[in-house]
């Protein structure tokens, strides 16, 4: 939470691919190779910041994994896109759809 997220650009979650990716951020030899490989196939974390609120635009999945395992997300991950005036749909975490 530390990233100062209050929102994202999708307004649905998959639960059990949190849960499948949080148990494997919970030991620190598989996420190292998670964060390498994710990094590799899915790029890293893109933030939004709106107007100077920022929002999840890719990489939603893999940081409500990082929160829910309580581990940090390392600096090379994470990118942070200033789009001020920007109109794109969002929702705030506490409204977002988790399916199974």
């Amino acid at each position: 939470m530390s990233l100062n997220i209050i929102g994202s650009t999708q307004p649905q979650l998959s639960a059990g691919t949190i849960a499948a990716m949080a148990q494997e951020l919970q030991d620190s030899n598989r996420a190292a190779v998670f964060w390498k490989n994710s990094l590799k196939n899915d790029g890293p974390l893109e933030i939004w910041e709106i107007n100077g609120q920022r929002f999840l635009y890719n990489g939603n999945h893999r940081w409500h994994a990082a929160v829910a395992a309580g581990v940090s997300i390392p600096a090379v991950n994470i990118r942070i896109v200033q789009r001020p005036g920007c109109t794109i749909l969002t929702w705030p975490l506490n409204s977002l759809t988790r399916i199974p």
